[in-house]
């Protein structure tokens, strides 16, 4: 390509409503403007389904299958007349406003289509993975349609991608799985950068602004798969990596990584700049900002990704990239609730550590990952999982495991896990010390805890959690500094 390219993923939120399009087509076109005038890389977009609009789709793939037709007339209904609403105030312009609906109303008969085809599935008893895909990609098939209608309505130049960008594995197939699910798919890297190259590529050599589809992809075989759900940023990632881009940004609805929740910690700071390592543990940890899986197609070529703010984006948010500095502190602390602590004890374990790894070949078998390793000798194996896959990996472990005679399986539920990230933050010995004396000052007792090189976890109770993650922040992030009045203006306000 002649021209260095930047992927710009906007969610749900961004584009919920006409009017959320509309601000975001005029990012997209001041982005244009600043690649016109030399200092900005072309602009390539990934967009999401409109606010809801998946969950919604979800529901009319669920009411299919299980035969309630009314419902799934209902919530059909209701979709379309979201869409067209936003028709209305994207396009002002009568002859814009037809085409645009035309649009629209193409793309609601192809989804009417794989609703039948859905159904017909599901009466025959065959597999629904790939039909419940097909009916959950067309919000935004949707959306690209209207982002690019609202883009051109600015005087820019764009085009909706209509076909699937990214070329994923097959889908694994699930009997068990329960209507209105979608099974993520694997992106094929080769197979996508071939595909990017032929769908994407022609419209940034003519400078015509792309407008690509999210979470949605094809097989080789020609079926529609997506990524997963929440799987969109993911999605902008894949295709910035195809396109050897200089930055994926993701704008959402906040300004960026803050240091804490800001719902739970009043004095939470915005972070301009994160490590790869260190934003995949806050993710991993219950930050809800990025996706897990958004880092894993770019942090090997070294590309950032920065997070901004759709509503505010003056502000440059947070870049997430290559470690510039290594520092001793923490950058920030994140909570993850509803766990459970599983301990396995064996005295005949020393010496034996391949049953170790046959306790997580367990919980893998029952997709109950562990959210972190506690502990572990020869004979003790603590680690902490999702509270929900508890009963399932401790009558697994009591299965398979207790015949043999001296295993012993408990389990403590409704916990939390208190991550206090920074790269190197363990290296300092004051700073993992600092961590457990915030807590014991605020006499909250810690269940247990683990360590890497970017963090501490320290586990807690549930109800504990957030006084944790306050207390933590102010101990070392943030101090709350007291108001002090000054004397003289005191004595004189109680003289009056």
């Amino acid at each position: 390509m002649k021209h260095a390219v930047s992927v710009l993923k906007f969610g749900g939120t961004s584009v919920g409503s006409g009017e959320r399009i509309q601000r975001v087509a005029q990012i997209i076109t001041n982005n244009f403007q600043a690649f016109k005038t030399g200092n900005e890389p072309f602009p390539v977009i990934v967009v999401s389904a409109m606010s809801g609009i998946t969950d919604q789709l979800l529901r009319i793939a669920r009411y299919t299958c299980s035969g309630e037709y009314d419902a799934c007339a209902e919530e059909l209904e209701s979709l379309q007349q979201k869409h067209f609403a936003a028709v209305e105030q994207i396009a002002r312009q009568s002859e814009t406003r037809a085409k645009l609906s035309g649009d629209v109303e193409a793309a609601l008969v192809g989804l009417k289509q794989d609703v039948t085809a859905l159904s017909q599935a599901a009466e025959q008893g065959a597999d629904i993975t790939l039909p419940t895909a097909a009916v959950a990609s067309w919000g935004e098939r949707l959306s690209v349609l209207l982002v690019a209608a609202a883009v051109c309505a600015t005087g820019t130049q764009a085009e909706p991608v209509r076909q699937e960008v990214i070329i994923t594995s097959h889908p694994r197939t699930d009997p068990a799985q329960p209507f209105g699910v979608v099974v993520g798919a694997d992106p094929l890297q080769e197979e996508t950068r071939a595909s990017a190259q032929k769908l994407i590529v022609p419209l940034i050599e003519r400078e015509v602004v792309p407008i690509a589809a999210g979470f949605m992809g094809r097989t080789i075989t020609g079926y529609v798969t997506t990524l997963g759900r929440n799987g969109s940023d993911y999605s902008a990632s894949v295709i910035g990596a195809a396109l050897d881009c200089v930055e994926v940004s993701i704008y959402t609805d906040v300004d960026g990584i803050l240091t804490a929740d800001p719902r739970l910690v009043a004095n939470a700071r915005l972070l301009p700049h994160l490590s790869y390592a260190e934003a995949a543990r806050l993710s991993w940890f219950g930050a809800k900002v990025l996706h897990p899986r958004t880092l894993i197609p770019i942090a090997h070529r070294g590309i950032p990704v920065r997070v901004r703010n759709t509503f505010r984006p003056h502000i440059r948010g947070t870049s997430v990239g290559p470690v510039e500095h290594t520092q001793s502190s923490a950058t920030a602390i994140t909570i993850r609730r509803n766990l459970a602590l599983i301990t396995v004890e064996n005295t005949d374990m020393f010496g034996a550590p391949e049953n170790a790894g046959q306790v997580f070949a367990l919980a893998a078998r029952v997709g109950a990952a562990p959210v972190a390793i506690c502990s572990s000798s020869g004979h003790h194996l603590s680690f902490v999982i999702e509270e929900q896959a508890a009963d399932s990996i401790i009558d697994l472990l009591q299965h398979d495991m207790g015949t043999l005679g001296t295993w012993a399986v408990r389990s403590r539920r409704d916990l939390a896990a208190c991550a206090c990230i920074g790269s190197g933050f363990t290296a300092d010995p004051m700073s993992p010390a600092r961590a457990v004396t915030a807590l014991a000052r605020e006499r909250i007792p810690i269940v247990t805890q683990g360590a890497s090189e970017q963090s501490i976890t320290l586990i807690v109770e549930n109800q504990d959690s957030e006084r944790a993650l306050r207390c933590l922040h102010r101990d070392l992030i943030a101090p709350v500094i007291p108001l002090v009045r000054h004397q003289a203006k005191e004595k004189r306000h109680k003289a009056l």
